[in-house]
């Protein structure tokens, strides 16, 4: 029932990479081109279980990275290029296939946002994984790619003005926070349990899936200690669980082209 599934993850990147930035009026310019070039490159940089998405992500960042000197691209241009990459590498994104551990009970819930999630703590464990043995590595930077992208594309906007906010100034995304590596992974933890509280109870809940702690006893036993988290023990479990991602099923996408 609770595992990282590659599809949920290609989904959600594909609608945060294409549907989310094309919306955007006219251009992508200023500090919002700055986010999606930062973010664009952390997923080139980290996120290597799809080859051809990864293919994607990397022409896309070298796209972006020749026009960062004036840090700004039409929405049309992007458009277009994002689309002839996918067709080069013969679209990679499940965009038909369904939500798997995402899946909600009805379409209304879960999907989207939590493919988001997904992918956000994968990239920062994934992003301590790579670089443990890199003493110049900035723990705050990755987390910093996905806060630009969030601010500048994400549709949600009151999501977003939550987002922002717990991230300046309920609970402040900073340097005397995120000092070492393994602080990206934890950070993003607790920022998730701070919105799975505020969240708990709230419409958009899912009444299958209740907002609650994560994680919880019955998925990680070790995690709780005298009505607490265990912070070494929750590290090793995100390691576990976002370490492990449950590869996409590609037949089933070929099967799905008959229909």
């Amino acid at each position: 029932m609770y595992y990282v599934s590659e599809t949920d993850m290609l989904k959600s990147m594909r609608m945060a990479l294409y549907d989310e930035v094309v919306r955007t009026p006219g251009y992508i310019q200023g500090e919002n081109f700055t986010g999606l070039a930062d973010f664009v490159t952390l997923l080139s940089n980290i996120l290597k279980n799809s080859e051809r998405a990864r293919l994607v992500f990397i022409h896309m960042r070298e796209y972006l990275e020749s026009r960062r000197d004036h840090r700004m691209v039409s929405v049309d241009d992007y458009r277009r290029q994002f689309e002839s990459v996918e067709r080069v590498y013969a679209n990679p994104f499940p965009v038909n296939a369904s939500w798997q551990h995402c899946k909600g009970t009805t379409p209304m819930f879960r999907g989207y946002t939590c493919g988001l999630w997904t992918t956000f703590h994968a990239l920062t464990v994934h992003s301590y994984i790579d670089t443990i043995k890199d003493s110049n590595m900035n723990p705050l930077k990755p987390l910093k790619s996905i806060q630009g992208w969030v601010k500048g594309f994400f549709g949600c906007k009151h999501c977003r003005k939550h987002f922002m906010n717990m991230t300046t100034n309920i609970f402040p995304m900073t340097e005397r926070r995120i000092r070492h590596p393994h602080d990206m992974m934890t950070y993003l933890w607790r920022a998730h349990n701070i919105v799975n509280n505020r969240l708990h109870g709230d419409p958009t809940e899912d009444p299958q899936f209740i907002k609650m702690q994560f994680p919880p006893p019955f998925l990680c036993p070790t995690c709780h200690s005298g009505g607490q988290f265990s912070r070494r023990q929750v590290r090793n479990f995100l390691l576990r669980y976002y370490g492990s991602i449950k590869p996409h099923n590609r037949l089933a996408d070929r099967r799905l082209a008959f229909f």
